[in-house]
């Protein structure tokens, strides 16, 4: 019986050993390991929308050494968006396409109340965007601005709903953004009742100067954005430059890769 106990204890002592020793070299291979980084996140507390908000945050290579502003990239659907966005700014940005710059990423909370711009009776949701616009030009552009070493020129980026906020915003406050790249917007919302917003706002404004970059994927249900395009034809001031392309063979899903990259590309033709 005395021998029993002994040989139970040598084993549970051994299991105790083994255990330790593979704990230790989990630990010391993840202690071991070199990450890259592509950004980080800060939390915002937001007044406007009376809500703590995620903002990623992408830097230039460049960033703590150079004595120089960058442009600003405000990047919508930040939580699928924002690590590819990252890899074509960085390439652009190497191959002198495009400046270095800095993106904003700003992952959704409530993504129908945030970006759209009315209240849809059929559906019984939507219509903040008036307040979230309000975020970003009270809150969260002046925060930016103040602590990061930026330049006064800004790009907004939106797909599919964050596309028709982009085209809210571009008919609402011509000073907050300088380019747009606008994917697949959801026109259709609420019986289309952006599209005379935007004739409206194209006709009276003859001295606009904005880039404006609008694609369209092999997506039949958003051919309200070929109504959109027509209203451009017709009504586009002079100083509006803008460029319209459709890609039948992307998806609503993948287009925003290749639009962000040809958008980008497009903003800093020469």
């Amino acid at each position: 019986m005395i021998l029993n106990n002994k040989k139970r204890r040598v084993k549970i002592c051994c299991y105790l050993l083994i255990l330790v020793f593979l704990i230790c070299c989990k630990t010391f291979c993840q202690d071991s390991l070199n990450t890259i980084n592509i950004g980080y996140f800060i939390k915002l507390k937001s007044k406007v929308l009376e809500e703590d908000r995620t903002i990623l945050i992408y830097l230039p290579d460049s960033y703590k050494e150079a004595q120089k502003s960058y442009p600003v990239l405000y990047l919508l659907d930040a939580e699928t968006n924002f690590k590819y966005t990252c890899g074509i700014v960085d390439l652009l940005s190497r191959s002198s396409i495009i400046p270095e710059m800095i993106i904003v990423g700003l992952p959704n909370k409530d993504r129908i109340r945030d970006l759209t711009p009315t209240y849809d009776k059929k559906f019984k949701i939507g219509g903040g965007a008036e307040n979230f616009l309000n975020f970003l030009k009270e809150e969260l552009i002046p925060f930016i601005d103040q602590n990061y070493k930026t330049q006064s020129f800004r790009i907004l980026n939106g797909h599919s709903i964050g596309g028709l906020f982009t085209m809210y915003t571009f008919t609402s406050d011509t000073l907050l953004f300088n380019s747009y790249i606008i994917t697949s917007p959801s026109m259709y919302w609420d019986d289309k009742i952006m599209l005379p917003k935007i004739e409206n706002f194209l006709q009276s404004s003859p001295l606009l100067q904005k880039k404006l970059y609008i694609t369209l994927a092999n997506e039949p249900e958003f051919m309200n954005v070929k109504e959109t395009i027509e209203i451009f034809n017709k009504n586009a001031p002079k100083g509006l430059n803008w460029k319209f392309k459709q890609d039948t063979t992307e998806t609503h899903e993948i287009s925003p890769l290749k639009s962000t990259y040809d958008g980008l590309r497009f903003i800093y033709l020469k």
